[in-house]
């Protein structure tokens, strides 16, 4: 009988799913459930599409998943599923490497959903469905912070009274490191190079985004930070902001600190610049560029041309401020690196980065498509040996 790793990728409103072949590690099939918690869902596997008025929680959206994965079109049945692996974003400094789950693990890790409430609940939330639905199957997380484990505490601190370092474990933790790792070694692949002699600027852009400085094959420095809001414009969080700024609106507005919460998770980066969406390509097309394979069904007033322009500009200095930041930590750039949703199928926004940037003496430009969950896989067929 084959064997099988399941992998899942929950986001926010999203699971994302791919099945590897256990003993090649060779993909199967590989979907995305979109819209879990909002009206119009749908589900992606391969070519094919279903929509559905409504998916409430994971536990529905993931047994659905199941049912379309045993069909005639994709012939897996789940006892041939071994081993499933998850990408959790946040586990302290409890959690840097890949664990298998158990309840009490997984009450450990939910201390920790605050401080990335857009993900570590829905990771948590699949997690816990996958102990109801595959009973005795071993359940692998594996961490986003993992890869930054090593930084150096000059850049893992922040300015505070120590105490709350260590009593409270406030620190940077950085984020997307499963996506980082993964196309820093692909990259050494491309190069002919062993991955220790290369300095690297690694770039996740999609919803969230992500910079990685890599020196001779370790993360030296990165953007995002305690939880994933830190560093650039994102497509709804507003990225590095002035502390007192979370201050001024809870004690001079009157604002809740949930609400500050939410604000800026939720309503604030590309959305509150432009007014009007968060989607990149939204943004572009609003802006006067051409945009390969979508076509928006908006016709853009002057304002919105305008603040889209601005959320671009915005976004794009963001960029080029840690890219020369992290150039001159480094010395020397072997490459730039583009991977994530907008980083591998913009070239726009990858021309743009680059503009302005001619004292950086000649560093290739790569696009990797990433693949965090061939990453986590690996790691569950270490951990299930």
């Amino acid at each position: 009988m084959k064997k099988y790793i399941l992998v899942l990728n929950a986001g926010s409103a999203t699971l994302k799913f791919k099945v590897f072949d256990y003993a090649s590690l060779k993909e199967k099939v590989a979907g995305n459930f979109e819209r879990i918690g909002p009206p119009h869902s749908f589900l992606v596997i391969g070519q094919r599409q279903w929509q559905f008025r409504k998916i409430k929680n994971y536990e529905q959206a993931l047994r659905i998943v199941l049912k379309k994965l045993q069909s005639t079109d994709y012939g897996l049945q789940l006892e041939e599923i071994k081993a499933i692996g998850h990408r959790v974003v946040h586990g302290g400094e409890e959690f840097f490497e890949p664990i298998v789950m158990t309840t009490k693990v997984w009450q450990r890790i939910a201390k920790y959903n605050k401080l990335a409430p857009l993900h570590n609940p829905a990771n948590l939330a699949v997690i816990k469905a996958c102990f109801k639905l595959f009973p005795g199957i071993k359940n692998v997380a594996v961490f986003d912070t993992g890869f930054y484990k090593d930084l150096k505490p000059e850049v893992f601190l922040y300015a505070l009274p120590l105490k709350y370092y260590r009593q409270y474990s406030i620190r940077r933790y950085g984020f997307h490191g499963i996506s980082h790792g993964y196309v820093s070694k692909e990259v050494a692949k491309k190069l002919k190079k062993p991955l220790k002699e290369l300095n690297l600027i690694t770039c996740h852009f999609g919803n969230g985004d992500s910079i990685t400085a890599i020196k001779k094959g370790k993360p030296i420095d990165t953007t995002m930070g305690f939880t994933p809001l830190e560093g650039l414009t994102m497509g709804t969080r507003s990225g590095d902001l002035d502390p007192s700024v979370p201050l001024y609106l809870i004690k001079e507005l009157k604002m809740k600190p949930d609400q500050v919460l939410d604000l800026f998770n939720k309503k604030s980066g590309l959305l509150a610049i432009s007014g009007f969406t968060s989607d990149m390509r939204e943004i572009l097309a609003a802006s006067g560029y051409r945009v390969y394979d979508f076509k928006s069904i908006r016709k853009y007033t002057n304002m919105q041309k305008k603040r889209a322009k601005l959320a671009l500009s915005m976004f794009i200095y963001d960029i080029q401020r840690y890219i020369s930041a992290y150039a001159g930590l480094l010395g020397k750039v072997d490459a730039i690196v583009f991977s994530g949703g907008i980083g591998e199928r913009s070239p726009v926004i990858r021309k743009l980065a680059l503009e302005n940037l001619k004292f950086i003496k000649k560093p290739k430009v790569l696009v990797i498509q990433t693949d965090e969950e061939l990453e986590i896989a690996k790691e569950v067929k270490r951990l299930n040996k």
